[in-house]
């Protein structure tokens, strides 16, 4: 189409925005404005609309818009909040109290990933709003959502895109972690994490409506949501230009996407949007207006719900002092501390040297431990960690591995859980992504790994090994 017959057209369907007045009417509109990714599934029949939704009240109670309590960083609960009224006419997350809680614009580049970003960026809002911080430096990995779930970039593969609640439950289940663990690409990849932390962000669970009262009323008092629309090929073109108000003029469909929705516009009857195409000159925080009900926009809008810090990490104090080795005859030798069973070793030898490396320490870690795979133990990572003051006695027999911390990646392998590897070397074995990321925590503190009994021949022999990290 050209840009002449566009306008044309848009002048017939009275449109709410007009293409900038630069572009000659003779050049080809696609031109003018290429394609961009896309990659919103649209939801299956059947598929839930809700997980673990929070109990509200009547639809019809007072509007209470969101506000910092005085004196505490915490979001007010409904029943805490002051009476309210009606709702807004406008309503805006960029501009709420002087503050913005909307992260800066992200851009997906060419790959269909659209979903992860628009829950990612859902999430650093709400986490935002949770807390009563606008300034929280909180940059979390689209990668660790998409790609970790087996996603794929290209149109065609049989991976490609993602459906919302999908995503939804992936942060319900799985949780994100920061981008500096798993930093973006644009291209399909083998999910690998590095520069590990023990903590991923996940949600308790989620909500949505398609009742656009409510999706007003969870914009004022909770924060954004998020949807996805119909795109079509003159929206490109609306991208490229100022800062209007999107309908659609060219009936031609590329796809759905996924976008935030960071507030509305009565005035304007419009929702206001954060993209993931990156920062225009006219839209720099990656933000754009659409009609009410143009494109599906509001067909339903999905609310994130309780975020919460997930730490893997499980350590067990004791008094180093109070170590010692029981013989407790074919079953082996046993430390202790006189109250807990902390570690069996199958000679007085390794007895011996786990307890010298246990009084270096203060704390028994495990990573995994509550995994429920039947080969459990495979996916335990042990260590032993706080620095106990007390002498170090030299181990008569050592067993270790060196290695380069700073080149030590976690890798998905699916079903088989996160292989955390050194180079072409493999390590240790974690169950999931949050077991993964909290053993990359204890591996990138030390160079080299340690092993107590690791040749004994006893049927359970891996209750017999005693690891450490130095």
């Amino acid at each position: 189409m050209l840009v002449g017959d566009f306008r044309e057209l848009a002048r017939q369907k009275q449109a709410r925005w007009a293409l900038p007045h630069h572009l000659e009417d003779h050049v080809e509109l696609a031109r003018a404005a290429p394609r961009r990714a896309l990659g919103a599934l649209a939801t299956p029949p059947g598929a839930a609309a809700a997980r673990q939704p929070r109990l509200r009240g009547p639809a019809d109670r007072p509007v209470v818009p969101w506000q910092p309590e005085p004196g505490r960083r915490l979001l007010l609960r409904t029943a805490a909040r002051p009476l309210g009224g009606a709702l807004p006419r406008r309503w805006d997350w960029r501009d709420v109290g002087g503050h913005s809680y909307v992260s800066p614009a992200r851009d997906q580049g060419g790959c269909g990933s659209c979903v992860a970003f628009a829950i990612t960026a859902a999430v650093e809002s709400h986490r935002r709003i949770q807390l009563g911080r606008p300034e929280l430096a909180l940059d979390l990995s689209e990668s660790s959502l998409f790609f970790v779930h087996e996603r794929q970039c290209n149109l065609g593969d049989p991976g490609y895109g993602w459906w919302i609640d999908q995503g939804l439950d992936a942060v319900v289940r799985d949780g994100i972690c920061a981008e500096e663990c798993y930093p973006y690409r644009a291209v399909n990849q083998n999910a690998e994490l590095v520069d590990g932390a023990a903590r991923t962000l996940r949600a308790a669970g989620y909500d949505s409506t398609s009742s656009t009262a409510l999706m007003k009323r969870w914009l004022a008092e909770e924060g954004p949501l998020v949807t996805m629309f119909t795109v079509h090929r003159d929206f490109y073109a609306f991208w490229n230009g100022d800062d209007q108000v999107y309908s659609e003029v060219d009936p031609q469909q590329d796809g759905g996407h996924a976008v935030v929705v960071v507030g509305y516009d009565d005035d304007a009857r419009a929702w206001i949007c954060k993209n993931s195409w990156g920062a225009t000159p006219h839209r720099p925080d990656g933000c754009f207006r659409i009609g009410y009900g143009e494109c599906g926009i509001d067909e339903r809008m999905y609310l994130v719900q309780d975020l919460h810090d997930v730490v893997t990490r499980d350590e067990l104090p004791y008094d180093p002092r109070a170590l010692h080795v029981i013989d407790e005859g074919s079953t082996g030798w046993l430390l202790t501390d006189g109250t807990s069973r902390m570690k069996m070793f199958d000679t007085a030898e390794d007895a011996r040297n786990g307890l010298r490396v246990a009084r270096r320490h203060t704390r028994h870690g495990y990573v995994g431990r509550d995994n429920p795979r039947a080969n459990r133990l495979d996916y335990v990572v042990e260590y032993w960690t706080g620095h106990s003051g007390l002498p170090w006695e030299p181990l008569t027999r050592t067993d270790t591995i060196a290695y380069h911390p700073a080149t030590v990646v976690a890798e998905d392998r699916d079903a088989a859980g996160w292989l955390l590897r050194d180079g072409a070397g493999w390590m240790v074995l974690a169950h999931d992504l949050d077991d993964a990321l909290a053993a990359l925590r204890v591996v990138e503190r030390h160079s080299r790994v340690g092993f107590i009994g690791r040749g004994n021949q006893r049927p359970d022999r891996k209750r017999y090994i005693m690891t450490y990290w130095e």
